[in-house]
């Protein structure tokens, strides 16, 4: 996959060297997990090989305290830093606009798709690839108590859940495909019957059909 490369703005990287990639992705990770479990997600995308990896960490391992489905102010003021570390990592993934939206990707485990969610919310035009390993919407909240979000046309995502989750249930993955659909994105849903907290390698194999698009 190339080196791995200690950045001073806490992220990782991985994959090809800046300046060469022909994609830039942005790994987050779940709570209490670390960014090396996403460096080993990017090698489980081994032959991906054009793509630039960046993978942020959670200065307490976790992006945000309590529940994804609690009110958006009792994640507060975590939630914001999360999106805006994710937004710093997106902006590098760029590279001064090398990189346009189409060639960079949010991608997230758990908590770490719950981020992923809620950065294309808030930034909907910085990047138009999004994968979320088992994640929702935060806040429970439905499209129209969203006023601050724009079209996500043109905006394509994977969104994956499993009918026995612990952490997202199956009703909260398949709301969100709604509410991104509602807002114009181009969403491939996929519940897995019986598939624990994990990345299954279909999840992995939707997620490559997703990026090698893009090349």
């Amino acid at each position: 996959m190339g080196s791995h490369v200690a950045h001073p703005r806490r992220w990782r990287e991985v994959g090809q060297p800046r300046g060469t990639a022909q994609l830039a992705g942005v790994l987050l990770h779940g709570r209490g997990r670390t960014p090396t479990e996403k460096v080993d997600l990017a090698a489980r995308l081994a032959h991906l090989e054009a793509i630039r990896w960046l993978v942020p960490a959670a200065d307490t391992g976790s992006w945000y305290p309590n529940r994804f489905m609690d009110p958006i102010s009792f994640n507060e003021p975590f939630l914001s830093r999360a999106v805006e570390e994710c937004h710093e990592a997106v902006s590098e993934a760029s590279e001064q606009g090398r990189l346009g939206p189409e060639r960079i990707a949010i991608v997230g485990f758990s908590q770490g798709a719950c981020v992923a969610i809620e950065y294309v919310l808030r930034h909907p035009s910085c990047s138009a690839n999004l994968v979320a390993f088992t994640g929702a919407v935060m806040g429970q909240r439905d499209l129209k108590s969203m006023t601050s979000v724009k079209s996500l046309a043109g905006l394509r995502a994977l969104i994956t859940g499993s009918d026995v989750d612990e952490w997202i249930a199956e009703e909260s993955t398949r709301e969100t495909a709604r509410i991104l659909r509602e807002a114009g994105a181009s969403v491939t849903l996929r519940i897995y019957p019986g598939r624990p907290h994990v990345v299954n390698e279909e999840e992995l194999n939707e997620a490559r059909m997703l990026l090698e698009s893009r090349l």
